[in-house]
């Protein structure tokens, strides 16, 4: 079966809308958190974050910077203000195939009710270790 090519353009896309060369900036990504009485693990979930290109960084105590470019050209970048102080020197990322998760060494111990500091609190109270005496 032969078919004659159209003269006008070179390349022709049948299926779908093509490639984009340009970024898609992403305003914000599913995040959840879990806590230990010395540690808070939280995680960003967002496919395919290119490794080599990817930054997280701690530029203070209770601020946290993320550069997570994908391989399908979206792109998330915040910085995130922390509930509480972190240690900055042992704290660490890993990047996964679905998310990123960070291990935020806490400072002094208490409980987040939140992960970041500017979201609504909820109304629980989270007790971590022995209850003081009444």
């Amino acid at each position: 079966m032969k078919i004659e090519g159209c003269k006008r353009k070179k390349r022709h896309l049948f299926v779908g809308s093509g490639k984009s060369d340009s970024e898609e900036a992403l305003m914000t990504v599913r995040h959840d958190f879990y806590q230990t009485p010395t540690s808070v693990i939280a995680s960003l979930f967002l496919k395919k974050v290119d490794k080599a290109r990817a930054k997280v960084e701690f530029p203070s105590p209770t601020e946290l910077v993320v550069d997570l470019p994908t391989a399908d050209n979206k792109r998330y970048t915040a910085r995130i203000p922390l509930f509480g102080q972190v240690d900055t020197a042992t704290s660490t990322s890993k990047i996964m195939g679905t998310k990123v998760e960070l291990t935020l060494v806490k400072l002094d111990g208490a409980s987040w009710p939140t992960l970041r500091s500017d979201e609504q609190r909820t109304s629980e109270i989270l007790q971590i270790g022995n209850a003081g005496r009444a």
